[in-house]
C-alpha cells in the first residue's frame, strides 16, 4: 500500500513539473536577452535531466521550478516595462551634428548623437580667440 501511494505522489510531482514545463516556455521566450534565455534555458535543462524516483527529490525539484518560473515571470514584466531600442529604426533616422561658437569665439561646442548608446560631446575653450582656430 505504501508503494502505491509513493507511485501516485511521484505521478502527482511529474505531472506538476510538466504542467510547469508548459508554463515557462512562453516565460522564458519573453526574456529580452538571448544571454538570460539561454541561463534559463540550462537550468530548466537540468530540471529535466534529473532523474529520481524519491518523492522527496521531485517534491524540490518543483518547489525550485515555482521559484524560478517567480522570478522569471518578475524578469519578463520589468522587461516589457522598459521600451527597447530598435538598432534598424536609429540606422533609418538621420544623425545631426550640431556646433556652434560663442559669440566671442572663445568656445566651441560638437554634438553628435550616437542611437542606442548616447552622444559624442566635444567642447574646447581658449583664453585667446586668436590662437589659430579657424572660424566657419
Amino acid at each position: 500500500m505504501s508503494e502505491a501511494i509513493n507511485k501516485a505522489q511521484t505521478d502527482i510531482y511529474d505531472e506538476e513539473f510538466f504542467n510547469n514545463l508548459q508554463l515557462a516556455k512562453p516565460l522564458v521566450e519573453a526574456m529580452g536577452l538571448k544571454k538570460d534565455r539561454h541561463i534559463c534555458k540550462k537550468w530548466i535543462q537540468k530540471l529535466c535531466n534529473l532523474k529520481s524516483d524519491d518523492p522527496v527529490v521531485k517534491k524540490n525539484r518543483n518547489a525550485f521550478f515555482k521559484y524560478m518560473l517567480r522570478i522569471i515571470h518578475r524578469a519578463a514584466e520589468k522587461e516589457a516595462e522598459f521600451p527597447t531600442v530598435d538598432p534598424e529604426d536609429d540606422e533609418k533616422q538621420e544623425l545631426t551634428f550640431t556646433s556652434k561658437w560663442s559669440q566671442d569665439n572663445r568656445t566651441y561646442i560638437a554634438v553628435k548623437p550616437l542611437p542606442g548608446q548616447g552622444a559624442l560631446i566635444y567642447m574646447a575653450v581658449a583664453s585667446d580667440p586668436q590662437l589659430g582656430w579657424d572660424h566657419p
